[in-house]
């Protein structure tokens, strides 16, 4: 059956792991396509209903950023005019999203305006008169303002969203109010970017309605307005299980210390580990020794800070490396510069995401270039998760 315009979505990523795991929330209708510059055969003519795209521009310059933007609504306009976007925006506001989102402003219609809300309360991210919070710390002193890519010292929303179009800020009390209350206040600021509080998923059920009774709106949000728009779409996947079997592959390269209090619970449990650095990877034997027995292994980068372009190349290095001598169940990949090296080495052909099978978790299947075989892909932001995340939800990869 062909898509009906208020299921035509497009989500529009500055990173593959945020174009993944919310993506992933629009899978109730069918499988969604990912587009990025490193899938070589990406044709948004036939991924439909839903596609998510990357554009790999949350380090860019803004100039740079702004043009990488310009560049998808350019190749994608007719397809923009006729269902929803959503601009996926990091939950702490790393990169230029006031750049981009202003970028996507100036192509015009279908856009009068954008409603913005990083919020994404199932992960302790709420923004409260104007500020954004992670675990109730303001953002620019939490562990985020160590990123490279989060380049100012504040947690003001409306400062973090500088650099483009206007930005009107949204308080609780006009939220609360009511859809129609939200929705008004959208026509009022035409050209602008409301930038909302939300600290609960109802707030942000009541952006999503609010957005889309203002015709013309821009949703720009995290994963967390992202499940909100799913569901008032009728979009919304259900959560989906991990493919069977215990041989899985597990890709660390975020220095979050999310991720590393992740990476060292499977080092606990005794998982096999090939390290990798900016100057190249340890040898891979030990790897894939474990996943031929049916068992887990592990690819990390060293803790230390450095280049984070090399790091990744060797990464994706180190995993090519074990998956030319042995077939994992499932690899699973934690850090977006990390997924999309991977991907980049990988050439696949294709990739559709499933759904999710936890919040910030997003399961696809890569169809690969060189041989047509396909690969089952788990992709996890650096920021999210209790450290027992990823042992639990691999099962003990030991």
């Amino acid at each position: 059956m062909a898509a009906t315009p208020s299921q035509v979505v497009t989500i529009i990523a500055d990173d593959l792991t945020g174009a993944c795991d919310t993506g992933c929330l629009f899978a109730g209708p069918g499988p969604v396509g990912v587009l990025a510059p490193a899938l070589t055969a990406a044709d948004s003519g036939v991924i439909t209903p839903v596609i998510t795209i990357d554009t790999e521009s949350r380090a860019l310059p803004p100039r740079e950023a702004a043009a990488a933007i310009h560049a998808v609504a350019r190749h994608l306009g007719e397809r923009l005019a006729q269902g929803r976007v959503f601009k996926k925006i990091d939950s702490t506001l790393r990169g230029v999203p006031g750049v981009e989102l202003t970028a996507l402003l100036e192509h015009g219609p279908p856009f009068t305006g954008a409603l913005v809300c990083p919020a994404f309360p199932a992960q302790r991210r709420v923004v409260r008169h104007g500020r954004l919070l992670v675990d109730s710390v303001p953002v620019h002193e939490s562990a985020i303002a160590r990123d490279p890519a989060f380049r100012v010292a504040t947690s003001d929303v409306a400062a973090l969203l500088a650099g483009g179009a206007a930005v009107i800020p949204l308080g609780l009390d006009d939220v609360r109010a009511g859809a129609e209350k939200v929705a008004h206040l959208l026509e009022r600021h035409r050209g602008a970017l409301v930038a909302a509080d939300a600290e609960t998923d109802a707030d942000l059920a009541t952006l999503a309605e609010a957005a889309l009774a203002a015709p013309g709106t821009l949703i720009a949000g995290s994963a967390g307005l992202g499940r909100a728009l799913s569901r008032a779409l009728g979009c919304e996947a259900p959560a989906v299980a991990l493919p069977p079997g215990r041989a899985r592959l597990v890709v660390v390269g975020s220095l979050h210390p999310a991720s590393r209090a992740q990476l060292d619970a499977l080092l606990a449990a005794g998982v096999p580990l090939v390290t990798a650095d900016a100057r190249g990877h340890g040898d891979p034997a030990a790897a894939v020794a474990a996943l031929a027995a049916g068992r887990g292994a592990l690819v990390a980068s060293a803790a230390a800070p450095a280049d984070r372009d090399a790091v990744a190349r060797h990464l994706a290095a180190a995993a090519t490396d074990i998956l030319e001598r042995a077939t994992p169940d499932l690899v699973a990949v934690t850090g977006g510069d990390t997924a999309y090296a991977l991907i980049r080495a990988l050439r696949p052909r294709r990739f559709d995401l499933a759904g999710a099978p936890a919040d910030g978790l997003a399961l696809g299947r890569l169809v690969l270039e060189n041989d047509g075989r396909s690969l089952s892909l788990l992709t996890k932001a650096g920021g999210f998760g209790a450290a027992d995340l990823l042992a639990t939800l691999l099962g003990g990869t030991s």
